[in-house]
């Protein structure tokens, strides 16, 4: 029983980094594909300080608690 919780929270963890890793690539490709497609501004970087401020941070979130959710429904 115990090695069975124990197992439980390795794959939660890892799912959990496996997804902040993925979310966190995915908001830094969406990021780069808007500038692209909506022709956004990158004057004096305030674009990019967004991204690595805001957009990737929440990515992280959302791609953390996605991961360990799905992770332990496995």
């Amino acid at each position: 029983m115990i090695n069975d919780k124990r197992g439980l929270a390795m794959r939660i963890v890892a799912g959990l980094l496996v997804g902040i890793l993925i979310g966190a690539l995915a908001a830094l490709a969406l990021s780069v594909a808007a500038t692209w497609i909506f022709d956004i501004s990158q004057m004096e970087g305030a674009y990019a300080m967004g991204v690595a401020f805001f957009y990737m941070p929440a990515g992280a979130l959302i791609g953390g608690i996605a991961g360990a959710i799905f992770a332990s429904t496995r």
